[in-house]
């Protein structure tokens, strides 16, 4: 999970600084303090419940703010991060992934 949470902290500072936007402004758009989003950029937490304000305020979709094209994964090991990540995850983030699941299809 650490990978993860350090590569999605790369994108939305990557989505957040290509729009000049600040640490200060993007945590004023979602509702958050700033070093909420230092610690989301570094990789330290998941922003599992502010993933989609993250996408609205950064103008992208979830899909777009998913995508590491710094770090691609081949589906088997898509799978077994899925797989392993459902063991530690809580239920309100398996919750989550199961309603961006759901709305894929």
């Amino acid at each position: 999970m650490d990978e993860i949470k350090k590569l999605l902290g790369k994108r939305i500072k990557e989505l957040r600084t290509a729009r000049k936007m600040s640490q200060e402004k993007l945590a004023e758009k979602i509702g958050v303090e700033q070093r909420n989003i230092s610690y989301i950029e570094k990789g330290t937490v998941f922003p599992s419940q502010y993933l989609i304000k993250l996408s609205e305020a950064l103008d992208v979709s979830i899909t777009e703010l998913l995508d590491y094209e710094h770090h691609k994964f081949n589906i088997t090991e898509m799978k077994e991060y899925i797989h392993k990540s459902l063991d530690v995850i809580s239920d309100k983030e398996i919750e989550i992934l199961f309603r961006m699941t759901k709305s894929m299809r």
